[in-house]
Protein backbone atom coordinates (compact mmCIF):
# COMPACT_ATOMS: atom_id res chain seq x y z
CA UNK A 1 0.00 0.00 0.00
CA UNK A 2 2.76 2.51 0.54
CA UNK A 3 3.87 2.30 -2.82
CA UNK A 4 1.53 3.93 -3.71
CA UNK A 5 3.00 6.86 -2.49
CA UNK A 6 6.02 6.49 -4.86
CA UNK A 7 3.28 6.65 -7.66
CA UNK A 8 1.29 9.59 -6.78
CA UNK A 9 1.00 12.39 -4.48
CA UNK A 10 -1.26 14.03 -2.25
CA UNK A 11 -2.17 16.37 -5.01
CA UNK A 12 -3.28 13.76 -7.23
CA UNK A 13 -5.39 12.72 -3.74
CA UNK A 14 -6.38 16.65 -4.02
CA UNK A 15 -7.14 16.67 -7.24
CA UNK A 16 -9.60 13.40 -6.91
CA UNK A 17 -11.24 15.34 -4.10
CA UNK A 18 -11.78 18.43 -6.47
CA UNK A 19 -13.50 16.26 -9.05
CA UNK A 20 -15.51 14.47 -6.15
CA UNK A 21 -17.26 17.59 -5.14
CA UNK A 22 -17.75 18.58 -8.32
CA UNK A 23 -19.22 15.20 -9.90
CA UNK A 24 -21.70 15.20 -6.63
CA UNK A 25 -22.89 18.32 -7.63
CA UNK A 26 -23.65 17.68 -11.12
CA UNK A 27 -25.26 14.13 -10.20
CA UNK A 28 -27.56 16.14 -7.24
CA UNK A 29 -28.53 19.09 -9.64
CA UNK A 30 -29.27 16.93 -12.20
CA UNK A 31 -31.65 14.83 -9.92
CA UNK A 32 -33.61 18.11 -8.64
CA UNK A 33 -33.80 18.80 -12.47
CA UNK A 34 -36.01 15.92 -12.83
CA UNK A 35 -37.85 16.05 -10.23
CA UNK A 36 -38.96 19.97 -10.91
CA UNK A 37 -39.70 18.22 -14.84
CA UNK A 38 -41.66 15.66 -13.19
CA UNK A 39 -44.18 17.74 -11.68
CA UNK A 40 -47.13 19.06 -13.11
CA UNK A 41 -49.08 22.24 -13.10
CA UNK A 42 -51.99 22.36 -10.90
CA UNK A 43 -54.34 25.20 -10.26
CA UNK A 44 -56.72 25.21 -6.87
CA UNK A 45 -59.49 28.17 -6.41
CA UNK A 46 -59.27 28.59 -2.14
CA UNK A 47 -62.12 31.71 -1.75
CA UNK A 48 -61.52 33.12 -5.18
CA UNK A 49 -57.74 33.57 -4.92
CA UNK A 50 -56.25 30.93 -7.56
CA UNK A 51 -52.93 29.93 -6.64
CA UNK A 52 -50.49 28.78 -9.68
CA UNK A 53 -48.73 25.86 -7.76
CA UNK A 54 -46.63 25.55 -10.97
CA UNK A 55 -45.10 28.79 -11.10
CA UNK A 56 -43.33 27.63 -8.05
CA UNK A 57 -41.88 24.91 -9.47
CA UNK A 58 -41.16 26.41 -13.04
CA UNK A 59 -38.78 29.12 -10.69
CA UNK A 60 -37.21 25.97 -9.05
CA UNK A 61 -36.10 24.69 -11.91
CA UNK A 62 -35.04 28.22 -13.36
CA UNK A 63 -32.87 28.02 -10.74
CA UNK A 64 -31.33 24.55 -10.89
CA UNK A 65 -30.62 25.40 -14.60
CA UNK A 66 -28.42 28.46 -13.98
CA UNK A 67 -26.51 26.01 -11.26
CA UNK A 68 -26.25 23.67 -14.05
CA UNK A 69 -24.68 26.08 -16.42
CA UNK A 70 -21.85 27.05 -13.48
CA UNK A 71 -20.98 23.66 -12.51
CA UNK A 72 -20.78 22.39 -15.75
CA UNK A 73 -18.40 25.22 -16.81
CA UNK A 74 -16.39 24.42 -13.49
CA UNK A 75 -16.12 20.34 -14.29
CA UNK A 76 -14.78 21.96 -18.07
CA UNK A 77 -12.40 24.08 -16.27
CA UNK A 78 -11.63 21.16 -14.13
CA UNK A 79 -10.84 19.03 -17.00
CA UNK A 80 -8.56 21.29 -19.00
CA UNK A 81 -6.67 21.68 -15.41
CA UNK A 82 -6.84 17.98 -14.87
CA UNK A 83 -5.80 15.59 -17.60
CA UNK A 84 -5.62 12.77 -15.64
CA UNK A 85 -7.02 11.46 -12.19
CA UNK A 86 -6.83 8.26 -10.17
CA UNK A 87 -9.84 6.32 -9.63
CA UNK A 88 -11.30 5.85 -6.59
CA UNK A 89 -10.00 2.77 -5.33
CA UNK A 90 -6.18 4.10 -6.12
CA UNK A 91 -7.59 7.69 -3.92
CA UNK A 92 -8.98 5.26 -0.68
CA UNK A 93 -5.17 3.55 -0.93
CA UNK A 94 -3.16 6.57 -1.40
CA UNK A 95 -5.50 8.48 1.88
CA UNK A 96 -4.00 5.47 3.95
CA UNK A 97 -0.37 5.67 2.72
CA UNK A 98 0.51 9.30 3.14
CA UNK A 99 -1.36 9.63 6.29
CA UNK A 100 -0.07 6.02 7.80
CA UNK A 101 2.18 7.47 9.68
CA UNK A 102 0.67 10.88 10.72
CA UNK A 103 0.41 9.52 14.34
CA UNK A 104 -1.52 12.65 15.80
CA UNK A 105 -3.61 13.50 12.71
CA UNK A 106 -1.97 17.21 12.28
CA UNK A 107 -1.25 16.33 8.53
CA UNK A 108 -4.73 15.33 8.03
CA UNK A 109 -5.97 17.47 9.35
CA UNK A 110 -3.90 20.61 7.66
CA UNK A 111 -4.87 18.61 4.91
CA UNK A 112 -8.07 18.43 5.22
CA UNK A 113 -8.05 22.21 5.83
CA UNK A 114 -7.17 22.72 2.20
CA UNK A 115 -10.34 20.65 0.89
CA UNK A 116 -12.31 22.60 3.26
CA UNK A 117 -11.15 26.19 2.13
CA UNK A 118 -10.54 25.25 -1.27
CA UNK A 119 -12.03 27.97 -3.58
CA UNK A 120 -10.08 26.76 -6.96
CA UNK A 121 -14.08 25.77 -8.48
CA UNK A 122 -17.80 27.19 -7.62
CA UNK A 123 -18.67 24.08 -5.86
CA UNK A 124 -22.55 23.81 -5.52
CA UNK A 125 -24.20 21.10 -3.30
CA UNK A 126 -20.94 22.15 -0.66
CA UNK A 127 -21.86 20.13 2.35
CA UNK A 128 -23.06 17.02 0.11
CA UNK A 129 -19.69 17.69 -1.93
CA UNK A 130 -17.84 17.70 1.45
CA UNK A 131 -19.23 14.44 2.71
CA UNK A 132 -18.35 12.16 -0.27
CA UNK A 133 -14.76 13.98 0.01
CA UNK A 134 -14.87 12.81 3.51
CA UNK A 135 -15.53 9.11 3.01
CA UNK A 136 -12.72 8.67 0.82
CA UNK A 137 -10.24 10.40 3.17
CA UNK A 138 -11.55 9.56 6.46
CA UNK A 139 -13.94 6.79 6.23
CA UNK A 140 -16.79 8.84 7.11
CA UNK A 141 -19.37 11.19 5.96
CA UNK A 142 -19.31 13.66 8.96
CA UNK A 143 -15.71 14.22 9.39
CA UNK A 144 -14.83 17.35 7.12
CA UNK A 145 -18.08 18.91 8.16
CA UNK A 146 -16.97 18.81 11.85
CA UNK A 147 -13.74 19.70 11.44
CA UNK A 148 -15.10 22.98 9.16
CA UNK A 149 -17.49 24.02 11.92
CA UNK A 150 -14.70 23.37 14.66
CA UNK A 151 -12.51 25.50 12.24
CA UNK A 152 -15.00 28.05 11.41
CA UNK A 153 -15.86 28.50 15.19
CA UNK A 154 -12.21 28.81 15.78
CA UNK A 155 -11.18 31.25 13.43
CA UNK A 156 -13.75 33.30 13.91
CA UNK A 157 -13.33 33.61 17.63
CA UNK A 158 -9.15 34.58 17.21
CA UNK A 159 -9.71 36.78 14.00
CA UNK A 160 -11.50 40.42 13.61
CA UNK A 161 -12.83 38.67 10.59
CA UNK A 162 -14.93 36.10 10.23
CA UNK A 163 -13.61 33.16 7.92
CA UNK A 164 -16.19 32.89 4.98
CA UNK A 165 -15.73 36.57 4.93
CA UNK A 166 -11.87 36.41 3.67
CA UNK A 167 -12.10 32.70 3.09
CA UNK A 168 -12.06 32.99 -0.89
CA UNK A 169 -8.11 33.69 -1.67
CA UNK A 170 -7.10 33.27 1.91
CA UNK A 171 -5.08 30.34 0.48
CA UNK A 172 -3.82 31.62 -1.68
CA UNK A 173 -0.38 30.72 -1.87
CA UNK A 174 -1.36 28.37 1.19
CA UNK A 175 -3.00 25.27 -0.18
CA UNK A 176 0.27 24.07 -2.28
CA UNK A 177 2.52 24.79 0.61
CA UNK A 178 -0.15 23.23 3.10
CA UNK A 179 -0.02 19.64 0.58
CA UNK A 180 3.80 20.21 0.21
CA UNK A 181 4.46 20.50 3.76
CA UNK A 182 2.25 16.92 4.25
CA UNK A 183 4.86 14.54 2.56
CA UNK A 184 7.70 16.35 1.98
CA UNK A 185 8.45 18.69 4.98
CA UNK A 186 9.06 16.07 7.27
CA UNK A 187 11.23 14.17 4.49
CA UNK A 188 13.34 17.80 4.40
CA UNK A 189 13.53 18.29 8.21
CA UNK A 190 13.39 14.82 9.43
CA UNK A 191 17.38 14.66 9.76
CA UNK A 192 17.57 17.87 11.37
CA UNK A 193 19.52 21.39 10.48
CA UNK A 194 20.71 22.38 7.08
CA UNK A 195 18.77 20.61 3.96
CA UNK A 196 20.81 21.03 0.61
CA UNK A 197 19.59 23.39 -2.02
CA UNK A 198 19.94 20.15 -4.06
CA UNK A 199 18.54 17.78 -1.62
CA UNK A 200 15.78 20.20 -1.24
CA UNK A 201 14.93 20.17 -4.38
CA UNK A 202 15.26 16.62 -5.39
CA UNK A 203 12.93 16.04 -2.36
CA UNK A 204 10.32 18.32 -4.16
CA UNK A 205 10.43 17.05 -7.61
CA UNK A 206 9.84 13.79 -5.67
CA UNK A 207 6.98 14.54 -4.83
CA UNK A 208 5.55 16.88 -8.22
CA UNK A 209 6.40 20.10 -7.01
CA UNK A 210 9.16 20.64 -9.78
CA UNK A 211 11.82 23.71 -9.56
CA UNK A 212 10.63 24.73 -6.03
CA UNK A 213 13.19 25.15 -3.15
CA UNK A 214 12.69 26.38 0.45
CA UNK A 215 13.63 29.96 1.25
CA UNK A 216 13.80 30.73 -2.58
CA UNK A 217 10.53 32.21 -2.45
CA UNK A 218 7.73 29.72 -3.53
CA UNK A 219 7.85 27.41 -0.88
CA UNK A 220 8.82 29.28 2.47
CA UNK A 221 7.35 30.50 5.46
CA UNK A 222 3.85 29.52 5.21
CA UNK A 223 5.45 25.66 4.48
CA UNK A 224 7.34 26.08 7.11
CA UNK A 225 4.23 26.77 9.07
CA UNK A 226 1.59 24.98 7.75
CA UNK A 227 3.77 21.95 6.97
CA UNK A 228 6.47 21.54 8.82
CA UNK A 229 4.17 21.31 12.24
CA UNK A 230 2.99 18.09 10.63
CA UNK A 231 6.43 16.89 11.73
CA UNK A 232 6.67 18.26 14.59
CA UNK A 233 9.62 20.56 13.92
CA UNK A 234 10.06 23.60 16.44
CA UNK A 235 9.39 26.96 14.95
CA UNK A 236 12.79 27.92 16.81
CA UNK A 237 14.57 24.97 15.35
CA UNK A 238 14.44 25.65 11.58
CA UNK A 239 17.44 26.06 10.47
CA UNK A 240 16.77 25.35 6.66
CA UNK A 241 19.19 27.51 4.35
CA UNK A 242 18.67 31.02 6.50
CA UNK A 243 16.37 31.08 9.24
CA UNK A 244 16.61 34.88 9.79
CA UNK A 245 15.11 35.25 6.14
CA UNK A 246 12.37 32.20 7.05
CA UNK A 247 11.80 34.82 10.29
CA UNK A 248 11.41 37.64 7.97
CA UNK A 249 9.03 35.87 5.89
CA UNK A 250 6.77 34.61 8.42
CA UNK A 251 6.24 38.47 9.99
CA UNK A 252 5.42 39.28 6.35
CA UNK A 253 2.38 36.40 7.00
CA UNK A 254 -1.25 38.65 6.44
CA UNK A 255 -3.31 38.75 9.81
CA UNK A 256 -5.71 36.61 8.20
CA UNK A 257 -3.08 33.80 6.98
CA UNK A 258 -1.94 33.98 11.04
CA UNK A 259 -4.99 33.90 12.26
CA UNK A 260 -6.18 30.54 10.48
CA UNK A 261 -2.35 29.09 11.61
CA UNK A 262 -3.75 29.71 15.35
CA UNK A 263 -7.51 28.05 14.10
CA UNK A 264 -5.50 25.61 12.78
CA UNK A 265 -3.63 25.09 16.22
CA UNK A 266 -6.99 25.28 18.16
CA UNK A 267 -8.75 23.07 16.00
CA UNK A 268 -5.55 20.37 16.41
CA UNK A 269 -5.37 20.94 19.73
CA UNK A 270 -9.19 20.50 20.17
CA UNK A 271 -9.21 17.38 18.45
CA UNK A 272 -6.78 15.51 20.11
CA UNK A 273 -7.66 16.12 23.50
CA UNK A 274 -10.46 13.66 23.05
CA UNK A 275 -8.29 10.97 21.60
CA UNK A 276 -4.93 11.29 23.29
CA UNK A 277 -3.83 10.11 26.84
CA UNK A 278 -3.30 12.60 29.61
CA UNK A 279 0.34 12.67 29.39
CA UNK A 280 0.57 12.54 25.51
CA UNK A 281 -1.99 15.59 25.68
CA UNK A 282 -0.07 17.88 28.37
CA UNK A 283 3.11 16.93 25.88
CA UNK A 284 1.39 18.05 22.82
CA UNK A 285 -0.02 20.97 23.54
CA UNK A 286 3.24 22.34 25.66
CA UNK A 287 5.05 21.60 22.47
CA UNK A 288 2.38 24.32 20.65
CA UNK A 289 2.42 26.60 22.99
CA UNK A 290 6.54 26.66 23.21
CA UNK A 291 6.19 27.20 19.44
CA UNK A 292 3.33 30.10 19.39
CA UNK A 293 5.57 32.07 22.43
CA UNK A 294 8.63 31.99 20.34
CA UNK A 295 6.13 33.30 17.17
CA UNK A 296 4.65 35.69 19.31
CA UNK A 297 7.88 37.11 21.10
CA UNK A 298 9.45 37.82 17.16
CA UNK A 299 6.14 39.82 16.78
CA UNK A 300 6.59 41.67 19.74
CA UNK A 301 10.04 42.32 19.07
CA UNK A 302 8.95 43.47 15.91
CA UNK A 303 6.12 45.68 16.92
CA UNK A 304 7.60 47.51 20.28
CA UNK A 305 11.12 47.58 19.55
CA UNK A 306 11.42 48.27 15.60
CA UNK A 307 8.04 49.76 14.84
CA UNK A 308 7.63 47.83 12.06
CA UNK A 309 4.40 47.11 10.20
CA UNK A 310 2.37 48.62 13.01
CA UNK A 311 -1.17 48.38 12.04
CA UNK A 312 -0.41 44.87 10.94
CA UNK A 313 1.52 42.98 13.76
CA UNK A 314 -1.03 45.02 16.29
CA UNK A 315 -3.80 42.76 14.59
CA UNK A 316 -1.80 39.78 14.68
CA UNK A 317 -0.71 39.88 18.10
CA UNK A 318 -4.35 40.62 19.24
CA UNK A 319 -4.80 37.12 17.56
CA UNK A 320 -2.56 35.24 19.86
CA UNK A 321 -4.26 36.86 22.62
CA UNK A 322 -7.69 35.75 21.48
CA UNK A 323 -6.06 32.66 20.83
CA UNK A 324 -5.55 32.07 24.35
CA UNK A 325 -9.05 32.79 25.45
CA UNK A 326 -10.26 30.60 22.71
CA UNK A 327 -7.81 27.53 24.10
CA UNK A 328 -9.58 28.61 27.40
CA UNK A 329 -12.67 27.60 26.04
CA UNK A 330 -11.52 24.75 24.39
CA UNK A 331 -9.71 23.00 26.86
CA UNK A 332 -12.91 23.61 29.65
CA UNK A 333 -11.06 25.76 31.92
Amino acid sequence: MSDIVLTYSEKDLFAYLQKTRLETAKRLNDLNIEKTKSVKEEKTTLKGTVTNIGHFFKRGAGNYGKKDGTIVSEISKFNNNNKTIIDESTARGLAFSLFQNDEYGLAKLIFAVTIILDDDYQYKYIDEGLAEASSVLYGNRQELALIKTQLEANYNAISSKSLTSVQKGLLLGVAITALAGVVTMPILLGAGAGASAAATTAALAAHGFGDMQIGLGVITAESLLFGAAAAGIAYGGMKLYNDAKVKKEFLSLTPEKNALYLAIQCTYIERVKKTLSKEEFKDQLDSILKNLNILKSDLDFYLFVENKSIKENKTKIKSFHEFDNRLIKVLDL
